[in-house]
């Protein structure tokens, strides 16, 4: 199954992604295979991509050169990173359904996830690299379910060198890790989560210290996009539009987050033993959906992990089942609306400003997106979603009524 999703995806990969961001792929993997990693970031000119990325970039950049020779272009080399990374994704997924139920449903589970078109448009249409840091972002918080602090806090330490949006799983993490392992391990754990933030920066020149090499890294380009969306359709491009400067409405964006976030943790703690897991899991869709809706500066692509732990849930959870169906629809038309202005208004990045943002489509799957976190906060908050004993097949219903034994 895996080696036709690939094959499925690498049929895609001549379809046109966005150029800038090819190129600017294409450029960095050159860059970083022929320079190597240490002096990347003051060789490459410009790149808002973390240091984690530097080693992919090397390593497929090496394929790159060698694949050169032999015609295959570097465009598909590019696409090639986050495709193997969803695989491997699609891997875990099938793990931590294996486990707690048969065959099929751990096999319906990883087909939900590695042919969902939303996933393969991402990454084998486009050519983005969400894929990669979701991939650390499950297994960080499969390894904190199973007890697994100090190997959750690397995973996620690599995580968040990839993407700065893991930020959103945070306090998820932090929750499981004191929950079940104790203050001592959660302690542990943060020094392991910074070690692990030094040894992937060390080999590079930091040009300073290395706190200021990082927060150049993280804030430098996120200043650089001080509007409400930056092409999301979320709270914030559905009813103000896209590419509006925000203003206070950036605090008020992270307010909103915030609280939401705070009510999230709260009502996992009361609901804790009731169905831990899968409680937690879908306490991470809800704090990467709210990550996605409430604070401004949001891409489009930001959305791209919900899908995965709703893939884990999906055989479990019900109620979880229209969420899967509705952020795959959302996703996907964001996405695919996103590209083709994209690249109707290339190479002049001015004219995007004149495409026809603020239309229905948007306003219509805003409100969508809207409408479903309004939904899954209900479904986290009430309590009989959690009350089940065993993992229900896909046509029997998971509420039994009676608390699930661990």
């Amino acid at each position: 199954m895996l080696a036709a999703s690939f094959v499925v995806r690498v049929l895609l990969f001549p379809l046109q992604g966005y150029p800038i961001d090819t190129n600017d792929f294409i450029s960095w993997f050159n860059t970083a295979a022929v320079h190597g990693i240490r002096p990347f970031y003051s060789d490459s000119g410009w790149t808002d991509y973390p240091p984690f990325n530097v080693y992919i970039f090397w390593f497929f950049g090496s394929i790159a050169n060698l694949a050169s020779k032999v015609g295959i272009s570097a465009g598909s080399i590019v696409k090639l990173a986050p495709n193997i990374l969803d695989l491997g994704t699609a891997i875990l997924i099938y793990v931590f359904v294996r486990k707690k139920s048969s065959f099929k449903l751990a096999l319906a589970a990883t087909a939900l996830y590695t042919f969902n078109p939303a996933v393969i448009y991402n990454a084998a249409v486009w050519g983005q690299f969400d894929a990669i840091y979701t991939f650390f972002l499950v297994l960080s918080l499969m390894l904190a379910l199973k007890s697994r602090p100090y190997l959750s806090a690397v995973a996620f330490a690599i995580g968040l060198l990839t993407k700065p949006q893991g930020i959103a799983l945070a306090p998820l993490l932090i929750f499981l890790i004191y929950k079940k392992n104790g203050l001592k391990q959660m302690l542990i754990s943060a020094l392991v989560f910074v070690a692990t933030v030094f040894a992937v920066i060390a080999p590079f020149d930091w040009g300073g210290s290395p706190i200021s090499f990082l927060t150049n890294i993280y804030f430098g380009a996120y200043k650089g996009y001080a509007y409400t969306s930056i092409n999301a359709f979320n709270l914030w491009g559905g009813f103000t539009g896209l590419w509006v400067p925000d203003g206070n409405l950036f605090i008020v964006g992270w307010i909103l987050f915030g609280v939401f976030t705070a009510f999230t943790v709260y009502f996992l703690n009361k609901h804790w033993g009731y169905s831990d897991e899968f409680i937690a899991i879908f306490a991470a869709f809800m704090l990467f959906f709210a990550f996605f809706m409430l604070p401004t500066r949001i891409h489009e692509r930001y959305l791209f992990p919900a899908i995965s732990v709703l893939a884990l849930m999906f055989p479990f959870v019900k109620r979880a089942r229209p969420l899967y169906v509705g952020v795959t629809a959302t996703l996907l038309i964001n996405e695919a609306f996103v590209l083709y202005w994209l690249n109707a208004s290339y190479p002049n990045f001015a004219n995007l400003y004149n495409a026809p943002y603020g239309g229905p489509i948007i306003v219509a799957v805003s409100a969508i997106n809207l409408l479903m976190l309004v939904y899954a906060s209900i479904v986290l908050w009430n309590k009989r979603t959690w009350l089940k004993t065993e993992p229900a097949p896909l046509n029997e219903s998971v509420e039994r009524g009676e608390p699930l034994s661990n």
